[in-house]
Formats: C-alpha cells, structure tokens, sequence
C-alpha cells in the first residue's frame, strides 16, 4: 500500500510533466539537479530518496501492477499516467498513514541509513561490552560506521553510558507508535542476539518487504526529528546526527563552486579556475539556489526577465523547461528558467504552484 500511495502522490502532483521514471529517480534519490528540483517544485521534498534500493525493473512492475488493479491508466494523447477514482481513494488512505506525516526524505535521505547503522552498532557493542564479550561479529559493515562507533566509545567508556543510552531509547520510543517502536526494536542486536531481516519483519508484521522498507524509513525520519527538536534531553542520541548539519548540498563539487561564489567570483571566473564548463557551473548555482535561501539569484536573473518566466509558467500551466523557454523572450536561458523553478515557493503563493 505505502509503495503505491507514493506513486499515486507523485502522479498526482507531477501530471504529465515528467515521464514515470523521473518519479523513479525521485523515490530512489538519484543525486541529480533534476530530481532534487522535481522534489521541491512539485511539493514532493518527503518522497525523495525514500526506497533508494528499489530497481528500475521492480518498478515497472508495480506500474504494472498498478495498472492491473485500476489505479492508474495510460494517458492516450501524451506521454503519462493518470490516476483514476480508484487510485485517488486509496491515496486517501495512504495519506491517512502514520507514514504519510513522518517521511521527511528531502532532509533525511542518506542520513536516515546513517543514523541507523551507527545505532545498531552502538547498542549491540554496549549491549555486548556490558557482559564483558569484546569478540563479536558487526552487524554493520561500514568502516566509517565502525570508526564513529569506536571513537564514541573511546570517549564514552564510562559504566552509566549503557543505563542513559537505554534511558534515552526508552524515553524516544513512547513518543512514536507501538507497532513503530517495536517494528524498531525488531531490528536491533544484542549479545548472542540479532535483529530481524527485513524480509522477517515483512512477514511479521504482514507488510511487503517494500512497504516494511518504508516503514522503517518514516520511523528513522520520525526518530531524527524528534531528537532534533529535543536535544537537550537526548545527549547520546543527539551525538549520533550531530554531524548531519554540515552535509548541505548533494553533490562535494556543487560546494566547492559556493565557496568561490561567496569570494564574488563571476560565473566565468569559477569556470575557469575549477577547469569546468559554464554549463556544469550553472548546474551547481541551481543546485546552490535550492539548498541556499540566502543565495542572491537577482544578479542572475532581473525582475523583468523573472516576471516573464513566471508568466509563463502561469499562463502554460507547465513546469516543462522547453515549453517556458518557448514562450519567453529568446534572451531568457533555460539556466535562468530553472533558477526561477528552484525558488518559485519563494517568488509565488503556494496555492498559485500548482499547473
């Protein structure tokens, strides 16, 4: 059900201005410009990144799938799909899903694995020291988890870590759901004692193994929110995503390009310093215009050319980039049009988005 919700979501928001796969790229968090941009302009931030393991070919099967059971149906005139009365009715119903409320996948993508592993390890390796048993096999196979790992408990040897950890999970888990604080908890180790696979936890709690991947994401969203919001009262926990703040962009090159923009270097300057195409640079201010609300994009682009890009996308009712350029002046780039979508939540009421 939560697969197919997401879908059902995206269509219905997206309509035919992107092909299925671009929501393809959007669920499984494609680290490109275009799917973060297709995130934010079509008010779909939460779904991003949120099955990153689902394949190509096990997506068109559930299309398929989708097809089959009426949810959907092929658009006729152009390229697309269109959900039906029954598709809406079982998006009311996802939407009515503890998971609807906590994915946050534009935010946490990436970040929720991390958190989970360096949980994992750290609750079996106290779990473990506590009996005085420092020979176990991880369950995480992450070198960079497992030096966080070590270099928290070589600064957090102390016997009372163990009490304040449980203390902490104990307090986190009755903010959230039981089904949620157990499907959790299924999933952590111990001494002499391993966590459930997903495929368990699927048949445990009668979910597809999709929907049981889903589900531990919202949880892992909800989770880091709420230590987020409450730091103070989580103090080992909070140490977990403390480092998740410096992670800004998606991509290491877009950063470098923003250090040398707040040196109030000029588009071509940077290009030529970074060994770069002007294309590659604009790619990464698009990149920056989304992450960075600070970001200036005037000197970009001036209000007379962002007024007609905005009329355009008004009058069209489209976010198709060919389509705007079409019905611009021919002096208005797609670099200029894709600025003014990455802050079109800024430039419009959010009620007058939508096409």
């Amino acid at each position: 059900m939560y697969v197919e919700g997401i879908i059902l979501d995206c269509l219905t928001q997206i309509k035919s201005n992107r092909s299925i796969f671009g929501i393809y790229h959007l669920i499984t968090g494609k680290k490109s410009i275009q799917s973060v941009y297709d995130a934010r302009i079509f008010q779909l931030e939460k779904y991003y990144g949120v099955h990153v393991s689902l394949t190509r070919d096990h997506f068109i099967d559930i299309i398929r799938s989708m097809l089959e059971q009426g949810l959907i149906k092929k658009l006729e005139q152009e390229e697309g799909y269109h959900v039906t009365r029954f598709g809406k009715e079982r998006l009311v119903l996802f939407q009515e899903t503890p998971l609807f409320s906590n994915l946050n996948g534009l935010s946490f993508s990436g970040k929720d694995k991390i958190f989970r592993e360096r949980l994992y390890l750290l609750v079996q390796t106290y779990s473990n020291i506590l009996v005085n048993n420092y020979a176990f096999i991880p369950i995480v196979d992450n070198q960079e988890v497992t030096k966080w790992v070590k270099d928290f408990y070589r600064y957090h040897n102390q016997t009372n870590i163990v009490e304040q950890l449980y203390q902490e999970l104990y307090q986190l888990f009755t903010h959230i759901k039981q089904e949620e604080a157990d499907f959790f908890v299924d999933r952590l180790s111990g001494y002499q004692y391993y966590g459930l696979s997903m495929d368990q936890l699927a048949k445990k709690y009668n979910q597809s193994t999709d929907d049981a991947l889903l589900f531990l994401t919202g949880i892992t969203h909800l989770l880091i929110t709420l230590i987020n919001q409450n730091r103070e009262n989580y103090s080992i926990l909070s140490q977990i995503i403390r480092d998740f703040d410096q992670q800004k962009f998606i991509t290491n090159t877009a950063n470098q390009t923003y250090q040398l923009l707040k040196q109030q270097l000029s588009i071509e300057q940077i290009a030529e310093i970074r060994n770069l195409k002007l294309n590659t640079i604009y790619d990464h201010i698009v990149e920056i215009a989304l992450y960075d609300h600070n970001l200036q994009i005037q000197s970009f682009v001036n209000q007379e050319e962002q007024e007609a890009i905005i009329t355009a996308i008004q009058l069209n009712k489209t976010f198709k980039l060919k389509t705007i350029k079409e019905n611009c002046s021919s002096s208005i780039s797609y670099f200029q049009i894709r600025l003014i979508l990455a802050r079109l939540k800024e430039l419009l009421p959010e009620d007058e988005i939508h096409v």
